[in-house]
């Protein structure tokens, strides 16, 4: 079957449906605070990015490639493994910070959020240093398209700003039980 001419939405909708249904599930507990939503839904967008890169780079051999940040592959095995790696990490970390727990599960967040920092995000930071804004291109497939400083504020305020904090509120939530243990365990000598 050839998937060349596939409505690549009508894959992405569901996917992007259950990772939020998820978060929403969690959410819904209400054991969250406001950073904490916050963190967990700026990590959504880069879920519901990578939503049909994994379907469509096993199933449509005419699929281009994947590109992003220091990442880029054409191997079809590659792009579902990067892509599928973003998809559920990125889901994952919303949960885990929509459910607003001190300890070390959030030192998956504190991974994850490192790994965007530097595979995603340290273009982007390059590009703010150097003064090069306009030659940032960002492109969802063969529709949606789009360059320049408006591309370049795109993955700046969805791939390094959420990814930054992220990355700090993690690790003080990661290090607020060591905290805590640390005060109901005084050490005496």
């Amino acid at each position: 079957m050839d998937f060349s001419q596939t409505n690549w939405t009508l894959v992405g909708f569901p996917v992007m449906a259950v990772a939020l249904s998820v978060f929403v599930y969690y959410a819904c507990k209400r054991q969250w605070s406001w950073p904490a939503l916050l963190i967990g839904a700026a990590h959504l967008p880069l879920a519901f990015m990578h939503a049909v890169a994994p379907f469509r780079g096993v199933l449509d051999p005419s699929y281009p490639g994947y590109g992003s940040g220091l990442i880029r592959a054409t191997n079809s095995f590659d792009i579902f493994v990067f892509s599928s790696l973003m998809l559920i990490g990125a889901t994952l970390c919303a949960v885990i910070a929509v459910q607003n727990r001190p300890g070390i599960r959030n030192a998956f967040i504190v991974a994850f959020d490192a790994m965007v920092l530097i595979l995603l995000a340290t273009p982007v930071i390059g590009q703010l240093l150097s003064g090069e804004f306009t030659n940032t291109r960002v492109e969802f497939g063969e529709y949606l398209q789009f360059g320049g400083f408006s591309a370049f504020l795109f993955e700046f305020s969805l791939i390094a700003v959420p990814f930054a904090a992220g990355l700090l509120w993690a690790w003080k939530k990661m290090n607020q039980e060591s905290d805590q243990l640390s005060e109901n365990n005084p050490v005496t000598y």
